[in-house]
């Protein structure tokens, strides 16, 4: 067999090298020493008994039916063992065995463990808000999944007191690279955990236009300024979490709003009727907002067909759920509600979904049902 020549000065790379992994300044002598100090570097999590006993001799540690053992080199013998836990160790060395150890390992690792139910209901905001963050949903919970929501105060001229409604999961990470990432997109609301009726908030002035910062898109007859401009959304939805008084932020529960999520939603922020317009469509920041005719119907009849370039039809109405909802109070009545996408055909008018769930041009001084959608 050959052998090979090497010098100290490659030789004292090395031993600087092994000192380096190893943590050591101690002096290491080829080969042996060499050898030692590889063996009793630690790498990864792996648990390591370190036994010092006479050179030559072979250590065992054992738990149960687990067996490990080595030789020692150099007056050491590093053993890597599977688990923590007590290990007995003990050596033998030309027919006499030594004393038996017990060497218990105690190392832990700071981790927070809970369950998440995968009923939606059966779980706080907190938790949907922790699986959200790591975009976890779709892997516990359904589109149309239901989460209890009880309303308490007023939302423009809407008082209420403990109403239960659910909001039902609408997407996971619907239109993400737009909107933002790791959300899951709900919508108010429902009147039971299972089954039940689709339902809008209504106003004491539904269909009427004699309401004061009531449920319509505008004070005035008018769709200027578009979405980002108009009363609904920063009267009634809402644009902060610190100021909300009158919006529907004041009315959910603490919780809720703590888990909520910011999202980026493009609309026509221009309004005004006339030609469908690229440069229109313009993005927002919201807490809650009606959703457009496009992300309900997957089509826009009398809205600005640019809006379609920046949304996406909602995987719940995707997949074919009725796109009608009732009166909250009288849950018999189907009624119209508001989308957040101005008319290009008449320039007093929102879009709205009607009672037969077609969209439709409606005035923007007028009462409309209020279904709006979140993120968490």
């Amino acid at each position: 067999m050959a052998e090979y020549l090497t010098n100290t000065t490659d030789l004292t790379k090395v031993a600087s090298a092994i000192r380096e992994k190893g943590g050591t300044s101690d002096l290491l002598v080829y080969p042996d020493g060499f050898v030692t100090a590889i063996q009793a570097i630690q790498t990864g999590t792996e648990l390591k008994i370190v036994v010092s006993v006479t050179s030559g001799a072979t250590v065992t540690a054992t738990k149960g039916s687990k067996v490990v053992s080595g030789t020692s080199v150099n007056g050491t013998c590093t053993l890597t063992v599977s688990e923590a836990g007590t290990w007995s160790v003990k050596a033998t060395h030309n027919g006499q065995t030594s004393n038996t150890k017990s060497v218990t390992f105690t190392d832990s690792y700071d981790v927070t463990l809970a369950f998440v139910s995968p009923t939606l209901n059966d779980n706080d905001w907190a938790k949907i808000r922790e699986v959200s963050d790591k975009g976890d949903g779709a892997n516990y919970w359904s589109i149309g999944d239901r989460k209890a929501v009880t309303l308490n105060g007023t939302v423009g001229q809407l008082s209420l007191s403990n109403y239960t409604t659910y909001a039902f999961i609408i997407g996971f990470n619907h239109n993400a690279e737009l909107e933002g990432q790791n959300r899951i997109h709900f919508q108010l609301g429902k009147t039971a955990l299972s089954g039940g009726t689709d339902v809008a908030l209504c106003d004491g002035y539904y269909g009427s236009n004699d309401s004061i910062n009531g449920f319509e898109m505008n004070h005035s007859n008018g769709s200027w300024g578009g979405w980002k401009s108009s009363h609904m959304r920063t009267e009634i939805c809402g644009t902060s979490l610190t100021s909300y008084s009158g919006t529907i932020l004041a009315v959910i529960p603490a919780a809720l709003r703590a888990a909520l999520k910011p999202v980026t939603k493009y609309t026509d922020n221009t309004g005004g009727g006339g030609s469908p317009t690229a440069s229109y469509v313009t993005a927002t920041t919201d807490y809650f907002f009606p959703l457009s005719e496009y992300e309900v119907l997957g089509t826009s009849t009398h809205s600005n067909g640019y809006e379609r370039d920046k949304q996406v039809q909602y995987s719940y109405y995707s997949a074919g759920n009725s796109k009608i909802k009732y009166n909250h109070g009288a849950i018999s009545t189907a009624i119209s509600y508001w989308t957040r996408s101005p008319s290009v055909n008449a320039d007093a008018c929102f879009m709205v979904v009607m009672g037969n769930g077609a969209s439709l041009n409606y005035k923007a001084d007028i009462s409309s049902g209020f279904a709006p959608g979140f993120c968490v």
